[in-house]
């Protein structure tokens, strides 16, 4: 169920940029750093941070992200939860957890510091996989981590990551098929790219190959192991089991980003404004330690570009476009400037046509940035 849209944001996005190492893929803002006191002046920072932000209030979900969150040990993340409200609140707490920076009795002391929804970067059962994509894991220690969360009481996502060369289909299902053993009710599944700008992409020459037999082979498989794909990349056991926050980005309601590099979404309707931190550690900590904003810019958006953000989004899940929410929220009757070719896609069976709703075919949400374009381009109010 998509909440109604509130001016003010109900969700908030902490990002940790810090990592014991950098993965080759990853085109995060990151540095590799686990020093006690870079941790604790970050720590400090990011309360700042939050005290100078009158945006939010009430969250209903609180991501950590990063990076490396779990770096930051359950003492750090109970002092950041404590700051922000959480313990008061009814809210979901997700913490990203690399298996090689916890121990087991990591999870309960997590548990009781707010935390209550974890997401394991597993990234494969292959250990040679691993090894290749940079992880400091084995499969065993991410199996451990796992069970571990469970034993605590917590909610378990995992994350996966297929198209790595060689790897089949047939291949991948079989992967895919030790899913139902580790016992979790979520898991996100992401296809390898070579982002320019990471050692893994300067490497490959950002080229890719035609992965989409294995995109298809894992919401199909997955689907027979009873996780249903919601969105382009994840997947639940149960309704209740999706990612609560995530969900609430991809509807487009307001968020509020803390941190180095942290994203925000503010406003609603034609006052929405988009608003980012630079991604400057230094940069950021010197600014909160002398208790001035940190480096950040502001690009008011225009109706028609959130327009092109909703569907876009919207492509992306089983949820689809709110056609009825453009016009009460932007003021842009979608179904008058897009709907035959909606009606066209449709007959492709790409789109299925619901009142007020247009949700994407599986076939779709592969091709949804296509789409996206395809429907807004030369749409006028």
């Amino acid at each position: 169920m998509i909440e109604p849209l509130a001016a003010v944001p109900h969700h908030l996005y902490i990002h940790v940029p810090f990592c014991l190492s950098k993965c080759g893929y990853c085109a995060f803002y990151s540095v590799a750093n686990r020093d006690d006191g870079a941790l604790d002046r970050y720590v400090d920072a990011l309360i700042v941070e939050a005290g100078q932000c009158a945006d939010g209030d009430g969250w209903k979900t609180i991501y950590l992200g990063g990076g490396t969150p779990s770096i930051l040990g359950p003492d750090r993340v109970g002092q950041i939860l404590s700051a922000v409200g959480a313990p008061s609140l009814n809210a979901e707490v997700t913490l990203e957890i690399n298996p090689e920076t916890v121990a087991a009795a990591d999870f309960d002391a997590l548990a009781a510091a707010g935390v209550n929804r974890v997401s394991i970067g597993v990234q494969s059962f292959s250990n040679e996989a691993l090894a290749f994509l940079g992880r400091a894991h084995d499969f065993a220690r991410a199996a451990d981590a796992v069970a571990a969360a469970l034993d605590s009481g917590l909610r378990v996502s995992i994350d996966l990551i297929y198209g790595l060369a060689g790897q089949s289909a047939d291949r991948w299902r079989r992967e895919l098929d030790r899913v139902p053993a580790l016992g979790v009710e979520h898991l996100s599944a992401y296809e390898l790219t070579w982002e320019p700008n990471t050692p893994l992409g300067r490497q490959h020459g950002g080229g890719r190959d035609d992965r989409s037999e294995l995109f298809f082979a894992t919401h199909e498989h997955l689907a027979s192991l009873g996780f249903q794909g919601y969105e382009v990349s994840s997947f639940a056991g149960s309704p209740d089991a999706r990612s609560r926050h995530n969900l609430a980005t991809w509807s487009h309601r307001p968020y509020l980003g803390l941190g180095p590099g942290a994203h925000s979404l503010l406003g609603a309707g034609r006052a929405a404004q988009r608003r980012w931190n630079e991604p400057d550690l230094a940069g950021w900590l010197q600014a909160l330690e002398r208790g001035a904003p940190p480096p950040r810019e502001t690009e008011s958006l225009t109706p028609q570009q959130r327009l092109l953000e909703r569907v876009m989004l919207g492509l992306r899940t089983t949820d689809g476009i709110d056609v009825a929410g453009c016009v009460a929220e932007l003021g842009l009757d979608l179904q008058r400037m897009a709907g035959e070719h909606a009606e066209r896609l449709a007959a492709q069976g790409l789109l299925t046509i619901t009142p007020g709703r247009w949700q994407p075919s599986l076939r779709g949400m592969a091709l949804a940035d296509r789409l996206a374009l395809q429907l807004v381009e030369g749409v006028s109010p």
